[in-house]
């Protein structure tokens, strides 16, 4: 029903992956790439500039993208500050990025307020980017973006409209997230997510006490 990547080791991985694109894709079928290879404003250490350019390739195969804004920032070559971008800012970091092949472009942890964070989708022919605020959360793990990147494309796959897809899919990370941090577990576990799965089926429920019982 899609194709879908998120993190890759290295150039070679990325060479596979655009492989299997060429030999599966068909016409308008989902093609999703979360370029994951960097935040906070530099590359991951195991990347250098070989994965940007290897992942410039694989964008421009993709028909939505998912970089954070670090990602956004090395992907277009646009200079990484960590103060929020203005909105004429922002819109010229979707453009470029749709500039680079595909349909639409959802940009995560983008800088805003300093409790919330932003996160921008833009489609092709779109006139700006839609914008959705969330609460920053103090708490830090491997994955989260893994679990947004999967949810939203599970929504699509359903025949939502992006913006909606968007806003669900960080309402369920949100969920999840706050769920972990009352769970009280060691971060480097990850996310306490299979208890929170059924929190998929009732989106709208934005204030449940638990999903753990």
């Amino acid at each position: 029903d899609a194709i879908y990547s998120g993190f890759l080791a290295g150039p070679g991985q990325v060479e596979a992956v655009i492989s299997a694109i060429d030999r599966f894709a068909t016409g308008d079928q989902l093609v999703v790439v979360d370029p994951a290879m960097g935040d906070d404003g530099k590359l991951y250490p195991v990347f250098d500039s070989s994965m940007v350019e290897a992942m410039k390739k694989l964008v421009a195969k993709a028909s939505l993208i998912t970089p954070n804004y670090t990602e956004a920032c090395l992907l277009t070559g646009t200079p990484y500050k960590a103060d929020a971008p203005t909105d004429d800012e922002l819109d010229t970091l979707c453009e470029k990025l749709l500039a680079m092949g595909p349909k639409a472009v959802v940009v995560t942890s983008v800088p805003c307020a300093e409790d919330k964070i932003r996160i921008a989708s833009m489609e092709k022919n779109s006139l700006f980017p839609e914008s959705y605020l969330v609460i920053k959360q103090p708490f830090a793990t491997c994955g989260t973006g893994d679990v947004f990147a999967s949810t939203l494309v599970g929504y699509l796959l359903n025949g939502r409209d992006l913006t909606r897809c968007v806003q669900e899919a960080a309402d369920f990370l949100s969920f999840v997230i706050d769920t972990t941090i009352k769970a009280g577990t060691d971060p480097h576990e990850g996310v306490v997510l299979e208890g929170c799965l059924w929190k998929l089926l009732v989106p709208q429920t934005k204030n449940c006490t638990t999903c753990m019982a």
